[in-house]
């Protein structure tokens, strides 16, 4: 008896020591993924500030052909456009990873006309068939009128009134899709996790 006592309590320290090495493993690799996840939000906010103060020099309030580049993470993609009426002060693109945030300075009503390229932003339905986008002027339902298409990309011209200051561009998504990159590694992480936990389980299925 006093033999068997021993080794059930030499079995019971393994099996906690094991359960402890466990739970220390996934707490680890759960810290490690909030912060690659917390990294990259920090870079991708500090890009996007960078744009806007970059952009802010820009001062014509004419129609002239412009571009400028539309950073997320470590690329740089440029969008064309014209303005009128405005100086555009900065261009991002939401969390939700579907909007284009286009920041203006207005001193008269006037007309946006953006060059959407289809790597970057586009609106599809199902069938992979163009669909219209959403445009909002801080807030509002505005209408547009798309003026060109083709493979490339999509042309939309848009009308504001005076003292607009964000004109967002909704369509089905804007690439790199970097929400759904996080949300992936996360559930690859607790699908390994989930693994583990089972198969502790099996070679100890008298432990809880």
């Amino acid at each position: 008896m006093t033999e068997r006592r021993q080794f059930d309590e030499i079995k019971g320290k393994k099996c906690n020591a094991t359960k402890v090495v466990a739970i220390i493993l996934c707490v680890i690799e759960l810290v490690t993924i909030s912060v690659n996840i917390i990294s990259f939000q920090l870079a991708y906010a500090q890009n996007s500030i960078g744009a806007g103060k970059e952009l802010n020099n820009q001062t014509s309030v004419t129609a002239s052909n412009a571009s400028i580049n539309l950073k997320l993470g470590n690329k740089a993609y440029p969008i064309k456009y014209q303005i009128t009426g405005a100086k555009l002060a900065g261009i991002s693109a939401e969390k939700d990873n579907t909007t284009l945030l286009v920041n203006v300075s207005s001193i008269s009503n006037g007309k946006l006309i953006i060059e959407l390229p289809r790597n970057v932003v586009d609106s599809k339905k199902q069938g992979n068939v163009d669909d219209n986008f959403a445009i909002f002027e801080d807030g509002q339902y505005a209408v547009d009128d798309e003026i060109r298409t083709n493979a490339q990309s999509r042309t939309l011209m848009v009308g504001f009134d005076n003292g607009t200051s964000v004109i967002e561009i909704t369509g089905t998504h804007v690439v790199p899709e970097f929400a759904t990159v996080a949300v992936a590694v996360f559930a690859i992480a607790t699908i390994g996790i989930i693994v583990a936990t089972s198969k502790y389980m099996i070679f100890f299925p008298g432990e809880k």
